[in-house]
């Protein structure tokens, strides 16, 4: 437990800066700032360490060290004080991280049994439900509790709400409506329309079935999060049998596949679909360190 000698310097900057800050990004660097006094062995304010003990204690944490380098960083910058080399380091832990979450990912897709244009193909070739779940995981890049939504018509507009998500079937178009998803509470409600003929096709069969989900078990209840992954894997399996497929892997393949062709379009229409960056997309969800690519590319045209 901290004392409160160890714990004022946190009580001042939290005082300075809370109007400046959201509740939980207080809560986000209150949790890092302890976290960094566990590694300090005694020693009084972060600030006044110097920017190679920061380091030093930083390189040795089996904590999250962009996280610990962070928080370091915030208090240097409070007080003035000189943090260029924690930038520096900051920037090569990311790179390091973005290195190795490329290597993993890559590892992901080829043990998913796909690529591309074996998604396109079972896109191609599914029918009914299928395809509705098909076209919604790879053209909209949905994750499992997106899919989670009612099925109403667009004469019972009445029913919508803020909390629940919808799929609005019109004669000649589908409206999806994704209210409850991983990221809503940055990006707010995210609608889009359909018009896609095979997919207004099969919609209007669901609406006619009468089922208030549009994703149902065999007792006609929606399927939940945690099940959505076992009900997309079957799906995928009766056109990909040896296929190994849930939403993550599916959008990592579409991302690799963005990234492969240099399509920048794609990769931002897959960033805003899922609600999220660029930049946290190439950082997280990369297969092939592209930032670095990039870099790399550009330092080779220079010579040529």
């Amino acid at each position: 437990m901290m004392t409160s000698h160890k714990t004022q310097e946190l009580q001042d900057f939290i005082y300075e800066n809370d109007d400046k800050l959201n509740k939980q990004t207080i809560k986000t660097y209150i949790n890092d700032y302890k976290r960094f006094r566990t590694q300090m062995n005694g020693r009084q304010n972060i600030y006044n360490l110097t920017q190679k003990e920061i380091i030093d204690i930083v390189s040795k944490s089996d904590f999250n060290k962009l996280a610990l380098l962070n928080i370091a960083i915030v208090f240097l910058k409070w007080k003035n004080k000189e943090h260029n080399r924690l930038i520096k380091y900051r920037t090569d832990l990311q790179e390091n991280k973005a290195e190795k979450q490329a290597e993993k990912n890559m590892e992901i897709l080829e043990k998913s049994g796909a690529d591309y244009h074996d998604l396109m193909g079972a896109l191609n070739t599914a029918t009914g439900s299928d395809y509705i779940l098909f076209y919604l995981l790879i053209k909209l890049n949905t994750r499992n509790n997106d899919l989670i939504m009612k099925l109403i018509s667009n004469k019972q507009k009445n029913l919508l709400n803020k909390e629940d998500n919808f799929m609005i079937v019109s004669p000649s178009k589908a409206t999806f409506i994704r209210n409850d998803y991983k990221t809503a509470k940055s990006f707010g409600s995210k609608k889009d329309v359909i018009r896609d003929e095979k997919f207004q096709k099969y919609i209007l069969k669901e609406l006619v079935g009468g089922t208030e989900y549009l994703f149902v078990n065999n007792k006609l209840k929606p399927y939940k999060q945690t099940e959505m992954g076992k009900f997309i894997k079957s799906r995928f399996k009766k056109y990909l049998p040896e296929s190994n497929l849930s939403q993550a892997v599916i959008y990592k393949i579409i991302q690799h596949h963005a990234e492969e062709n240099g399509n920048v379009k794609m990769m931002k229409n897959i960033a805003d679909a899922r609600g999220h960056s660029i930049n946290t997309q190439l950082t997280e969800y990369s297969t092939t360190d592209y930032h670095n690519k990039k870099a790399e590319e550009s330092d080779d045209e220079q010579y040529e």
